[in-house]
């Protein structure tokens, strides 16, 4: 196994080669390269994400939803803001031609929802439960990164993203308490219809 160490961005790209069971050469990518596909990956979901707020805010009946659903687009498009500024921190070419395709499927997931139930508790209670699987998607996303760059010694990366990590899991736990009321709301009304 080769590997060339050189430094700083240099070293984010260099990649060595191993030789795989069948023969052919197989890239192995070092950390600084885990690093920035992750960034890439996540700066993609949440642009995609800036996109589908409004719709899904549009789509609820709970007041207190599409205050936190509105309130979240705001942190979503300064999320985009600080992965840029890490991204020339770190000379990281940003690029839209990739898309996050675990939030590609998660937003889709939404629009069916939007799509199947008609506006009133029920299409709240399962938007919620589509919004919670994204923020736990972000929030895996983010923890893993803050970890990576933690690890890298990349202590400023690892602080502007442990400050989006926080407002994921204080987005995922207002949903929470959201839940409660609409649940419950969504409950009677299914029962009322019996």
């Amino acid at each position: 196994m080769t590997t060339k160490t050189q430094s700083g961005v240099e070293e984010r790209k260099s990649l060595t080669a191993e030789k795989s069971g069948n023969g052919t050469r197989k890239n192995i990518k070092s950390l600084h390269s885990l690093l920035e596909t992750g960034l890439k990956d996540i700066y993609s979901a949440e642009k995609q994400l800036v996109n589908a707020l409004p719709e899904i805010a549009r789509a609820v009946d709970n007041e207190d939803l599409e205050e936190a659903v509105t309130f979240h687009l705001e942190q979503t498009k300064k999320h985009v803001a600080r992965l840029e500024k890490i991204f020339d921190r770190l000379h990281i070419t940003k690029t839209d031609s990739e898309k996050c395709p675990a939030m590609e499927g998660l937003i889709q997931e939404g629009r069916k929802t939007i799509a199947e139930f008609e506006r009133g508790p029920v299409r709240d209670s399962a938007l919620i439960i589509g919004a919670q699987k994204i923020e736990h998607y972000e929030i895996a996303a983010y923890g893993s990164l803050c970890e990576l760059a933690d690890v890298l010694g990349e202590n400023k990366i690892h602080d502007i993203l442990g400050r989006t990590l926080d407002e994921e899991e204080d987005t995922d736990a207002d949903l929470t308490e959201i839940a409660k009321d609409v649940n419950d709301e969504a409950y009677e009304l299914t029962e009322s219809q019996h």
